[in-house]
């Protein structure tokens, strides 16, 4: 028996998993690890596989089963058996007495070939450079505006929710701040102060103009149908903790709402869905980029890898937003739009973000 770690994307179908659990079992494996991923694919599924004899006619058959997506086969270790929580905590246990043992860290949570300090000012050189050749076998994961980590594995390319991990490793040796503040002022690219404050059953007449003010397209553009006006079950909805977070936007010194903007939980795990509803005065002004990084601020506070959104080919001003923080886009049916963004990457496009770190990980050094 030998152990091979597979990662395969399952269709997203009921009974994906099982067919997919079925196939290795036919060919004598048992699965002592798995661990779900988001990734450009979708939804992919790493296991642990203790295969008798060689791995080939299992991958095989699984490349048959899932023709939708690529099978990959690494050797295993016994070490590597484990549950990856637990092996996260303990890092994050260690690295509090030894921070600078950062990137070993990293190599170790990740399961890298190599991982080591880089100069963020070199970062696109050091990534063309490391050794892993092929397209997302080499990571950067800032600590600060001024230095990362550079992480290097040859053998399979790194997934959202891996990096999303890397990310939270390095907050986790960080000075606590605490959750991110849902009730805030955020600042457009422009410098406008924008308060943001989670929606509550009173705002329901303010939320009910808002919609009002707003045009068809707008309106259609948000819901993707046409809705006259909030109804109650909306509010009841955007209200719900269970169900996600819903903000309203009022510019500094202004009592009325301008925009909205949802982070939604849905069944996938680790991905979030947003949304926000910009009233035509307003749009073009950098609300939508504000609520943008605001709302994917929170998803990774949420521990999310990725971010969805569901839109149409006329909002263009929504698919501008996603492309500009690195969302991938599909276009669906010929009119609707599927725009998948993953939370680290978008974090790493925040200057201010970026700046906040900077004393932090001066203090991080120096505890080192």
């Amino acid at each position: 028996m030998a152990l091979w770690r597979i990662r395969t994307a399952v269709e997203d179908r009921p009974g994906g998993l099982a067919g997919v659990v079925g196939v290795l079992a036919d060919h004598g494996g048992d699965i002592v690890g798995l661990s779900v991923h988001t990734d450009v694919s979708g939804v992919v599924d790493e296991f642990v596989v203790d295969l008798p004899g060689g791995h080939t006619e299992a991958v095989r058959a699984l490349a048959e089963h899932c023709p939708s997506g690529t099978v990959t086969a690494v050797p295993a270790q016994r070490r590597e058996v484990g549950d990856d929580v637990t092996r996260a905590l303990l890092l994050t246990a260690r690295l509090r007495a030894h921070p600078n043992a950062l990137p070993d860290a990293l190599g170790e949570l990740l399961l890298a070939d190599d991982a080591r300090w880089t100069n963020l000012t070199r970062a696109e050189s050091a990534v063309e450079s490391a050794d892993g050749t092929a397209a997302g076998t080499a990571m950067l994961v800032p600590v600060g505006p001024l230095r990362g980590v550079l992480v290097v594995r040859s053998s399979r390319p790194f997934t959202w929710t891996e990096s999303s991990r890397a990310d939270a490793l390095v907050r986790s040796v960080m000075p606590s701040t605490g959750p991110v503040p849902t009730d805030r002022v955020v600042r457009t690219p422009q410098g406008l102060g924008l308060a943001l404050r989670q929606v509550r059953e009173a705002d329901a007449p303010a939320l009910r103009d808002l919609h009002r003010r707003c045009s068809e397209e707008t309106v259609r553009n948000r819901y993707l149908a046409g809705v006259n006006e909030l109804s109650p079950r909306m509010l009841r909805v955007f209200c719900d903790a269970e169900r996600g977070l819903t903000l309203a936007v009022r510019p500094q010194g202004r009592e009325e709402p301008v925009a909205l903007g949802h982070l939604m939980y849905t069944l996938d795990p680790g991905v979030g869905e947003i949304a926000f509803l910009v009233e035509d005065a307003w749009q073009g002004s950098g609300v939508g980029t504000a609520l943008t990084r605001a709302l994917t601020v929170i998803a990774a506070d949420w521990g999310l890898a990725e971010v969805r959104a569901e839109t149409t080919l006329g909002n263009t001003g929504m698919l501008r937003i996603m492309r500009r923080f690195g969302a991938s886009v599909q276009t669906r049916s010929g009119t609707w739009v599927h725009a998948r963004l993953p939370v680290a990457e978008a974090l790493q496009t925040d200057p201010g973000e970026q700046a906040r770190r900077v004393g932090r990980f001066a203090r991080l050094m120096k505890r080192g």
